[in-house]
């Protein structure tokens, strides 16, 4: 019993030993774990103070360089700033010189030029005022003769007045003086239009023997000449008494009375040349209308406006009614229909002599030819000949030089022939 309670006892001591043992341990190794950091520690710290020593040593040369650095750029900066000024002196001197010389250069070139200019300037200022003056005294010696013109003309005026007074009162009084006039104003136009008389036109069918329908002669005004053998009648016909007296009426039933009278006129001259028939005559080729020539164009213009069908009832009778105006471009129209007629004939005309040409020169090229055959014939027969006399033993060329040198007489030589 004893010995089992012992047992334990010492048990128990062998785990406090142990225990302490463990602890005793456990306290050494922390201690040699501590002081092994420790010193580590240290040495890391050492190292620290080294690296800081050293960035130090490096910071205060950097520091240094730095310094030396910004005074080298505060020096650069400085001798920057003083090459600038110095180069800006320089510049502003030499701009300066080079303004000045070219202000002198110009300023001379400006002289001279000026100079060139108001020269001729002068010259023409001193032309022109002496022309000025001339003229002035032309004109101071011309003004008597102007005066003395216009006095003639107020005295050609006033015979022109009455001469115009006395013609419209002809033209009033007698229809065939009206008609002779219209004629003439028709003549005018036909000589301004470019068309020749007694080529592109004929006045009154003159040499043409016209006759009508029922054999009876025409005469009418112009005949119109066209292209291709076609003809264009034009007959003239006056209002001048209805146009006139409408013209200088002074109340309006006075101008409705007159401008009716006017327009019954113009169609019985329109009825009168339709009844003619001109167009069928046996040796006219002509449109199926006949042209009415109003010489007056405020007559033209006032039956248009008074009755603007009567163009209409005047074309239904194969009736053209025309003005000056109108009858002009229409006739310059046949002019240029005569100039295009006789490009196509001078074309025709071209065309047949320019084939004569060539079946000539076809010709002669081919009696070109058959001469060079024959001149090459001749040629041929030619050396044929001369082969005969100076070729082969014996020819004759020989035989009579030997009678030369035998003794034969002469005094010339025979030419020497040429052979190919």
């Amino acid at each position: 019993m004893a010995n089992l309670i012992r047992e334990p006892n010492r048990r128990n001591r062998v785990n406090f030993v142990t225990l302490i043992a463990f602890f005793a341990g456990a306290l050494i190794a922390g201690v040699i774990v501590y002081f092994k950091s420790k010193a580590q520690a240290m040495a890391e710290k050492s190292q620290l103070l080294a690296d800081v020593q050293s960035l130090q040593m490096k910071n205060e040369l950097l520091t240094q360089n730095l310094s030396e650095s910004k005074s080298l750029m505060s020096e650069a900066r400085k001798q920057q700033e003083e090459l600038a000024n110095r180069m800006n002196t320089q510049f502003e001197n030499m701009a300066q010189k080079i303004f000045e010389e070219k202000s002198a250069k110009f300023t001379d070139q400006n002289h001279k030029n000026i100079a060139s200019v108001l020269e001729p300037l002068k010259e023409r200022i001193k032309d022109f005022e002496k022309k000025v003056e001339e003229s002035y005294s032309t004109e101071r010696s011309e003004r008597g003769v102007l005066r003395g013109e216009l006095t003639k003309l107020m005295e050609l005026n006033k015979v022109m007045s009455t001469e115009t007074q006395n013609l419209t009162k002809a033209l009033k009084g007698e229809t065939k003086t009206q008609g002779n006039w219209g004629e003439l104003i028709l003549e005018n136009i036909l000589e301004r239009s470019g068309l020749r008389k007694g080529e592109e036109y004929v006045v009154q069918g003159v040499d043409m023997d016209l006759r009508g329908e029922d054999g009876q002669m025409l005469r009418p005004d112009v005949i119109v000449n066209l292209p291709d053998s076609k003809h264009l009648i034009v007959d003239s016909k006056m209002t001048l008494v209805a146009y006139e007296q409408y013209s200088s009426a002074e109340t309006l039933e006075e101008q409705e009375r007159f401008g009716k009278f006017h327009i019954d006129s113009l169609k019985k001259h329109i009825d009168g040349l339709s009844e003619k028939k001109y167009h069928a005559a046996d040796k006219l080729i002509s449109p199926d209308f006949v042209i009415l020539f109003m010489p007056l164009e405020p007559a033209f213009a006032l039956a248009f406006k008074l009755k603007p069908d009567i163009f209409q009832y005047a074309w239904e009778r194969n009736i053209a009614i025309v003005s000056p105006t109108t009858l002009l471009a229409t006739l310059r129209t046949v002019t240029a229909l005569w100039k295009q007629d006789r490009q196509e004939k001078n074309a025709l005309e071209i065309a047949k002599r320019g084939g004569l040409l060539y079946e000539k020169f076809a010709n002669l090229l081919k009696d070109i030819q058959n001469l060079g055959e024959k001149l090459g014939a001749a040629q041929k027969a030619h050396e044929e000949v001369t082969k005969k006399l100076s070729d082969g033993r014996g020819n004759l060329i020989d035989q009579v030089e030997d009678l030369k040198r035998l003794g034969a007489k002469t005094e010339k030589s025979l030419p020497q022939l040429e052979t190919t």
